[in-house]
C-alpha cells in the first residue's frame, strides 16, 4: 500500500512537470531572442544581411502583405533591429536562431582599410609596365581613382572594394573615357557636364593578399565611347590592370 501511494506522488509530480515544459515551450517551436551587436548599429547588420522588412509575412519586397518572404532567413519569422538597446528581436525555431546568430556575429564587424597595389601593362608582344600606384587606407565602399601618366594622355580608373560575409572581397574597376564633343551644342540653359564618364564596372570576387586582373579593351573603350558620341580613343590600344588587396 507504501509502494501505491508512493507510484501515486510521483506520477503527479511528472504530470505537473510535463505541463509546465509544455507551458514553456511554445507549441508551434517558435520563441523570441535578443541577439546582441557591439561594432555596428544593429540597423546596419540589418541591412548588410540583405533585409528589407522585419517580418516574413508582413511587407514582401513586391509590395504585398501577408505573402511569406522565400527568401526571409530560414527557420525566422521577425527580425526587429532597436538601435538603441545595440541589438536585434528575432523570432524564430531553435535551428533558425542558431543559423542567424552565426550571420550576425559575422557580419557585426568593422571592414579595416586595405591596401592597393595597383601596375599597368601595355600589351602587345611583351607586356610593358607602365607604372604602379599604391593606395593606403582605402575604406570599404569608397571608390578610388588611380591615374597614370600627365593630361589627356593619362589612362584614369576608378576602383571600389566591398567585403562580403563570407571573408572575400568583391573588386571592381571602370575605365574613364573621353568626353563627348560640345562644340556642337547650342543649350538654350545650364547643362551639367560630368568631370568623366566611364564604362561599365568589371568586378570579381578574390580574398585579402591575392592579385586580380582587368582587361581595359580597346574594342570595350570603343563601344562604350560610340554609345555617348565620344572621339579620339587609342583605337589600337589594350591595357591590363592588375590590384592586390592587403590588409
Amino acid at each position: 500500500m507504501p509502494i501505491f501511494r508512493w507510484q501515486r506522488f510521483f506520477f503527479a509530480v511528472t504530470t505537473v512537470f510535463c505541463a509546465l515544459s509544455a507551458h514553456a515551450r511554445p507549441a508551434n517551436g517558435l520563441r523570441w531572442e535578443r541577439i546582441h551587436v557591439t561594432q555596428i548599429e544593429p540597423s546596419i547588420v540589418f541591412a548588410k544581411l540583405g533585409l528589407t522588412h522585419s517580418t516574413k509575412n508582413g511587407y514582401t519586397r513586391d509590395g504585398k502583405q501577408g505573402v511569406p518572404d522565400p527568401t526571409f532567413p530560414p527557420g525566422l519569422t521577425d527580425i526587429v533591429p532597436y538601435d538603441a538597446d545595440k541589438m536585434l528581436l528575432v523570432r524564430g525555431t531553435e535551428s533558425g536562431l542558431n543559423l542567424f546568430r552565426v550571420r550576425v556575429s559575422v557580419a557585426d564587424h568593422i571592414v579595416p582599410p586595405v591596401h592597393l597595389h595597383v601596375e599597368l601593362f601595355h600589351t602587345g608582344a611583351d607586356a610593358v609596365s607602365m607604372g604602379t600606384q599604391n593606395v593606403s587606407d582605402v575604406a570599404d565602399g569608397v571608390k578610388t581613382q588611380i591615374s597614370f601618366g600627365d593630361g589627356d594622355a593619362a589612362r584614369v580608373y576608378q576602383i571600389v572594394e566591398r567585403a562580403n560575409l563570407d571573408g572575400t572581397v568583391w573588386i571592381a574597376c571602370r575605365v574613364s573615357l573621353p568626353l563627348p564633343d560640345q562644340s556642337n551644342l547650342a543649350p538654350t540653359g545650364p547643362i551639367f557636364i560630368p568631370e568623366r564618364i566611364w564604362t561599365d564596372p568589371m568586378s570579381r570576387k578574390i580574398r585579402l593578399g591575392e592579385t586580380v586582373q582587368f582587361d581595359d579593351l580597346a574594342s570595350v573603350r570603343q563601344a562604350a565611347a560610340h554609345k555617348l558620341g565620344a572621339t579620339g580613343l587609342d583605337a589600337d590600344d589594350d591595357y591590363v590592370l592588375r590590384v592586390t588587396l592587403t590588409p
